[in-house]
This record gives structure tokens, sequence and C-alpha cells, in this order.
């Protein structure tokens, strides 16, 4: 009976830990699609342009394009 219990414990904490993992990289997930989703709707590397000449998109989060 003791064996038993122990394994149903260790299977408990691996579904647990399996879960956290999970949510940790549909975090993540959804936290890069949410980047790309921002840059995209602000025209990041895209040439605007207007009555006065050309100007770049804006991005967003991302310093190394400035």
């Amino acid at each position: 009976m003791y064996e038993q219990q122990r394994h149903h414990d260790n299977a408990t904490r691996t579904t647990v830990a399996e879960v956290i993992g999970q949510i940790a990289m549909g975090a993540i997930v959804g936290l890069v699609f949410a980047w790309v989703l921002i840059n995209w709707i602000s025209g990041c590397g895209e040439i605007i342009y207007t009555a006065t000449g050309a100007i770049p998109g804006e991005c967003i989060f991302m310093p190394w394009v400035d």
C-alpha cells in the first residue's frame, strides 16, 4: 500500500511540474506572438510615404532597429 501511495505522489508532482511548464511555455509563446503582432500593426520595417516625404514605420521594443 505504501509503495502504491508513493507512486501516486510522484505522479502528482510530475503532473504539477508539467502543468507549470506548459503554462510558462504558453506565456512565452503568447508574449512573442503579441510582440510580433504589435510590430506588424505599427508598421515596423515598412516605409510610409507622405506628401512631405517617406518615413520608416515605428518598431516597438526593438532597440537594434533605431
